[in-house]
Order: C-alpha cells, then structure tokens, then sequence
C-alpha cells in the first residue's frame, strides 16, 4: 500500500493561468479562497435557489430549495472535515498524512463541494433527468446498437445510424448515442464547472464533486471492485480529456475517486434524510405525532438504550417535555437533527480514518454510511419513510409527473433544431437567423448565448473532412439543447413550457 501524503491530492494548480512556484500555507489557502469566491458568485448556485429538493414550484418559503439544502450540507461537511483533522491532530498524524500545513484547504474544499453537489440537476430533479433520458432513448435507440442487427437499427438521426462497412465509425455512433441518453446531474455538473462556466478550479475542489467514476458512454457490465463508485454516470464523453488530466493531476487510478468526495457524499446524506422529513411537516403531509409512529414501527424491534431512543426517542420526549413557546415541530425537528448529527457526524469521520488506505487510492466501494451499522439503519429509517410516506404522497407524484411533463414537452418544443441537417444547422449558427427556418431560427435565437458559444467553441475544432465530423457534430448539438433545458429552474421551465404551448400568460 502507498504512503498516504495528502500534498499529492490537494493539488491547488488549475487548468489554465495556475499559480507558479513553491507556496506558503497561507498562499495555498489564498487559492482555494479564489475558488470559493468563484463558487459562490457563480451563476449555477444562484440558480439552486428556484430548484427544488422535494417539492417543485413551491411557494412556501419554509420549504428546502436547492440552494438552502446545499447550505446545510456545506455545514454538515465542513463538521465532518472538522472532526476527521481533529481526530488526526489528537492522533499525531497529521504531519504523517502530510495534513499539518493544509487543513484549511481540506475544509473549504470539502465545504465548496458540498455547495455545488447539485448544481447540475436539471429542473424537477430525478424526474427531469429521466424526461431527458426517456425522449433520447425513444429517438437514438442505444440498445438497438449493441444487440439488433444493422437493418434493425431504429435510430431516427441519419448519422448516428450504425452502417455496413463503417465499425470504427460504428464504435462512435456506439458511444456518442449511450453518452446522450445517459444525462445525469453529476455529470452535467463536472460540465458546469469546466465547459459551460469555464470557473477554471483547482484540480483538488473539481476532484470533490466527481462522485462516480463511470463514464456515460459505459457499455456492458461495471467490476465488481468498483461496482458502487461507477453505479451511475459521472461524467460526459464531452470532459472526457478534461477527466484524463484530472486524474493525472490528482494521482487518480481508473474509475477511482477523489478521498474528499466520501466526506461530501455523507454529509449529503446525513442532510437529506432529515431535511425531507421535515419539508414534508411544513406541507401538512403528515403531521409530527404521525411523523413519529411512522419511524417508530418502521425501526421495528424495541430495546432501552437502542440508537432509536436515543436519536428519534430522545427528541420526541424532549419536545413534548419543554413548556417554551417554540412549536412541538420547531423542537422535534431541531431535537432529531442535533442527536442525529451528534451520532452520524462522529460516526462518519472515523469510518473515513479507519479506511483511509482505500480512501486515499480512491477505491473505497461503498459510502460512509453504508454498512451493517446501526448508524446505517437509523439512515435507512429516515430514506424509507420518506419514500413511502412522503414521495408516493399523491400531491408529490402529481407535481413530478407535470415536471416530466414539461421537460419532455420542452424538448418536443426544441427538436426542429435536431432535425436540420448538418449543413443548414451550420448556416443557422453563422447567420443567427434564416428566413427559409423561422420556427427554427426563432427556437435558436432563445438558446443561451453561453451554450451557443460553448457549442461553436467545440464543433468549430473538429476537422470538418473527416468521417467522424457528422457524428460528433450531432453530438455537440444535442448537449446544446440538453444544457439549455437543464440549466433552467423549475419556474422558468414551467412558465417557458406554457408560454410555448400558448397555454396562459
């Protein structure tokens, strides 16, 4: 096993214009300072304050957005950053870690990717990324490329069809149609951050939000010894030599993560767990009396002393005890969070020290919180009444159902754009406007001009004479109309759908 020496994992150069030379503490932590500055003025995370977490197109202000809710991760984060060095120092292990001179970077690097965890999701969250999927699938037909035979190929875009005579070309098209209907907020996150807003990180606070390792062109069966880190899509064909670089700078095996992420990925999951319960109290779904006997048969078999009593039946007796004027769900919910950080936190940051060795090579197949614990199950209480009681509530499955809806009408709306040749595509994106194409040009003239211009930027590189050209043109275009729409917030695709289908102002 290699020596562990995080000075080979918080890399603080960046991709273009990195700072040069030898640099002091100070000077390293003034870098991963520009990167917080350039996270938390960055368009993307204001954008999280009109998504969602569970309830879309909310107006009651009590309830979790995207932005609120990565707050409280970035806070649970930074807590748990703080008890692992704590837990190192006290240990006198720092030095040995190479940690004694970059436990402020180790912080903020967690913090900042704790804040941008979700910024790739696109509009109605998971019910966004399936429409997105779906309407891919229904058009490239991935599956017809790897199993039917050539004349049986049902893909509808010309030249992404597979062609007798033409497997290398045919290997593209393979990859190209799985990476497009393979959309995933993690992925388009690693987009954001590189591509689309060109934010020019550090290697190490880019490392902290690439949460799985698979690529979304993976084809057939992922290795068992990576089966949890590549259980989705991280990143996109389009980073893909972005990534390459990445794991050189990072010192990152195949398919292997950033040791960072771990902390980033518990403190979401300690977050969200308590975080949805209580949304679902603010919106009357249950009330906190039947919020309790919902964990409390859940859990199952009682005993004194148990993890239950302590965390869910201590707040319980605490808030119904207390004569101060909070509400009993003020006192309930604050009780239940302390005591389920005052378990998890602790519980998590040792996981990470006493698996440090996997951690560090970034091979660590599974998340903190993920064991045959106690700590788990309490985890797995929370995950699953929420599941039962509060996502299949008929009000929450009728507001996904009108985001799939939307997101799907969306790109029913902007598929002209796909259907026109490769030649009068490119002409359109010259002149900006063509008179024989008025439904087209009027549909291109709404597109971002960040992702035309990320869109011209790439294709404008390709050699134009070769055979691939057509293919990953077509390509560059669909993650044009899948960055526009998934970069909207949950109002402006809701007005913009109805706006489009002249429904109502």
């Amino acid at each position: 096993m290699a020596s562990i020496d995080f000075r080979n994992k918080i890399n603080w150069h960046r991709r273009y214009r990195s700072p040069q030379g030898v640099k002091t503490e100070h000077e390293i932590l003034r870098i991963f300072e520009s990167d917080r500055g350039r996270i938390i003025n960055s368009p993307a995370i204001r954008r999280l304050q009109q998504k969602m977490q569970v309830f879309p197109l909310e107006r009651n202000a009590a309830v979790r957005t995207r932005l609120t809710h990565s707050m409280e991760v970035q806070q649970v984060g930074r807590y748990i950053a703080k008890e692992i060095l704590s837990r190192l120092k006290e240990q006198n292990r720092l030095e040995e870690y190479g940690l004694d001179a970059l436990t402020g970077p180790f912080e903020s690097i967690v913090e900042m990717a704790c804040l941008m965890h979700d910024i790739g999701n696109p509009p109605f969250g998971h019910f966004g990324e399936a429409a997105i999927n779906d309407w891919f699938r229904q058009r490239l037909h991935p599956e017809d490329a790897e199993s039917q035979p050539l004349t049986h190929d049902r893909c509808v875009v010309s030249s992404l069809r597979l062609q007798e005579g033409e497997e290398n070309l045919n290997d593209i098209r393979r990859k190209v149609r799985q990476d497009i209907c393979h959309f995933e907020g993690n992925a388009q996150g690693i987009r954001l951050v590189h591509t689309l807003m060109r934010m020019n990180l550090t290697w190490a606070q880019v490392g902290g939000i690439l949460k799985y390792t698979r690529p979304a062109w993976w084809r057939g069966p992922v290795p068992d010894s990576h089966r949890y880190l590549m259980k989705k899509p991280g990143y996109y064909l389009s980073e893909e030599k972005y990534i390459a670089r990445l794991r050189k700078e990072l010192q990152l095996a195949p398919y292997s993560r950033f040791p960072l992420t771990w902390i980033m990925e518990a403190a979401d999951d300690i977050s969200y767990c308590v975080a949805d319960l209580e949304d679902a109290v603010e919106k009357r779904i249950f009330s906190v009396e039947q919020l309790y006997h919902h964990l409390y048969h859940a859990w199952g078999h009682h005993e004194k002393d148990s993890l239950f009593e302590l965390v869910v039946g201590n707040a319980w007796e605490k808030s119904r005890a207390n004569t101060l004027s909070r509400s009993t769900e003020d006192q309930f919910f604050m009780y239940l969070r302390v005591n389920t950080l005052n378990k998890l936190v602790p519980y998590a940051a040792q996981r990470f020290i006493d698996n440090l060795p996997q951690i560090f090579a970034g091979t660590f197949n599974q998340a903190l919180l993920e064991d045959a614990s106690g700590f788990s199950r309490l985890l797995g209480l929370y995950k699953n009444v929420a599941v039962e009681h509060v996502f299949s509530h008929p009000d929450v499955e009728q507001l996904e159902l009108q985001g799939y809806r939307v997101i799907s009408g969306l790109l029913d709306i902007y598929q002209p754009l796909l259907s026109l040749s490769l030649n009068d595509f490119r002409e359109l994106v010259e002149k900006e406007r063509l008179k024989r194409f008025p439904i087209e040009s009027r549909l291109f003239q709404k597109l971002s001009t960040r992702h035309r211009l990320a869109y011209v930027e790439v294709v404008s590189k390709l050699p134009t004479d070769s055979a691939e050209y057509p293919v990953l043109e077509y390509y560059y275009r669909c993650r044009l109309i899948q960055d526009y729409i998934s970069g909207m917030t949950d109002l402006y695709a809701w007005d913009e759908y109805r706006r489009l289908m002249a429904v109502e102002q």
